[in-house]
């Protein structure tokens, strides 16, 4: 069988003008796979696992592998303690990168749980990297997308919320951006970078996702206003309901206030 791919790029077309272009089609081995359509080939990756399919040191990513490191150190009564050289930076710079490719992929199909997963899984790795690794530029090197993570994360969650309760998940959704925002401000104060937080593309991006979030925000309809209606469709005794309140309420604000 030839290893000649030219017949799949014929017929899945590259076209410039799409952002991303992304399938998921079904493996020869039977299970799922996520394909990125790039400009001179195909990408493809594992839906669920290590995205290449890989286990480094018998384990399903380097980030394991090296938390396990990490747990047998802190068992043993060595003296040293335990860091990632710039070897081990590099092993979990690239896998970041292909975790980063298929939780992209993966908003672009709406896949919000498994972006959430994703998402969560590289935090964990910058964070990991931030703590152990012995070099500054290989702990930036990750670090630097936090930023861009969160933000994804925030709206695959927010998307969540709004898939399984569209009218009344407004109020959480917008908790979750709101957290994203906040965990995007302490990193640039983290990193004494508090001037360009006005200049924040992820931050853009979620403050305008809350605005809109809020914009579709049922509006609580005065009770004259449903008294009204009640009248014109003849609903006589939740009229007398809504009447009582608006009489219980305007007692309340004319009750002295202590």
């Amino acid at each position: 069988m030839s290893d000649d791919i030219g017949h799949i790029l014929t017929a899945w077309k590259y076209d410039p003008g799409e952002d991303l272009i992304v399938r998921v089609i079904h493996g020869d081995d039977g299970r799922p796979k996520l394909q990125m359509r790039v400009d001179m080939g195909i990408i493809q990756m594992e839906m669920d696992g290590h995205p290449a399919g890989e286990h480094p040191q018998g384990e399903d990513s380097w980030l394991e592998y090296y938390e396990r490191l990490e747990r047998e150190y802190e068992a043993s009564e060595v003296d040293d303690y335990f860091s990632l050289d710039d070897e081990d930076a590099q092993h979990l710079q690239q896998e970041g990168v292909q975790y980063y490719y298929r939780y992209l992929s993966l908003m672009q199909l709406e896949d919000y749980p498994r972006v959430v997963r994703d998402t969560e899984r590289n935090l964990r790795l910058f964070a990991f990297a931030k703590k152990y690794a012995v070099n500054e530029v290989d702990r930036w090197a990750l670090d630097q997308y936090r930023p861009y993570v969160i933000m994804m994360n925030a709206r695959a969650r927010a998307a969540l919320v709004l898939r399984s309760d569209p009218a009344g998940g407004i109020d959480r959704a917008v908790e979750y951006l709101d957290t994203g925002i906040g965990k995007i401000i302490a990193f640039y104060n983290e990193y004494n970078l508090a001037p360009e937080i006005e200049n924040s593309v992820e931050l853009s991006i979620l403050k305008s996702l809350k605005r809109e979030f809020l914009r579709l925000r049922p509006r609580e309809v005065p009770l004259e206003e449903q008294l009204e209606q009640a009248i014109r469709e003849e609903q006589f005794e939740e009229a007398a309901r809504i009447r009582d309140l608006i009489r219980e309420r305007d007692r309340e604000r004319k009750a002295p206030k202590h």
